[in-house]
């Protein structure tokens, strides 16, 4: 239970960094609303779980080939987070929401379907999923162990993303994105970093 709390406090670290997904939120919850908010979310959570799904099985199949090969991808794995760490930290940019209420407004139909492929044509999902699950997953841990972990992220994902999409239309929201983007991202880069030095150094 300890470690899917953990897995479920890394996710929602995660998730306050700016990217992609959180910009497509704030665009389609503006110009359409809560209802296209929340498919969005539907969308960018049904994209997630098809990375979750090619993470759990690549690394059942790593697994079952060799424990060295595990633990070699592993150890990539703390690489790649302590590399999008350091980016994080390094990041001085902004986020520009002045032009988003002047869009066209979406449907929910639309908003489903961008939040599907803005997070599924994501490649950096896998990547960072993948590196993710090195931290929790051992190579003696069933199937049904591995699918629990993945459902967490979702479910995680569900669940934040839900609550984004009912506060971004609030201006305090709105500009606090703006205001606190830098420090969002050194939270973001510091745990990244602390947890892939982790990965590295530890092995349970």
């Amino acid at each position: 239970m300890e470690k899917f709390a953990l897995l479920s406090g890394i996710t929602l670290i995660a998730m306050a960094s700016p990217g992609p997904d959180m910009l497509l939120l704030i665009r389609n919850g503006l110009t359409g609303g809560r209802r296209v908010g929340f498919a969005t979310v539907l969308g960018i959570c049904g994209g997630l779980l098809v990375h979750v799904t090619l993470a759990v099985a690549g690394l059942a199949w790593l697994i079952t080939r060799n424990v060295y090969i595990y633990d070699a991808v592993r150890l990539l794995g703390a690489g790649y987070l302590v590399f999008i760490g350091i980016r994080a930290l390094k990041f001085r940019g902004a986020l520009n929401l002045d032009d988003f209420e002047s869009l066209v407004h979406r449907t929910a139909l639309q908003g489903l379907r961008d939040g599907f492929f803005c997070n599924l044509l994501n490649p950096k999902v896998t990547m960072y999923i993948f590196s993710i699950f090195t931290q929790f997953i051992n190579p003696d841990d069933s199937a049904w162990i591995r699918t629990t972990y993945g459902a967490v992220i979702v479910l995680t994902s569900l669940y934040g993303w839900s609550i984004f999409t009912l506060l971004v239309q609030h201006q305090f929201v709105k500009r606090s994105l703006s205001r606190f983007n830098t420090l969002i991202n050194r939270i973001f880069g510091s745990a990244m970093i602390a947890l892939g030095l982790r990965i590295a150094l530890v092995r349970d």
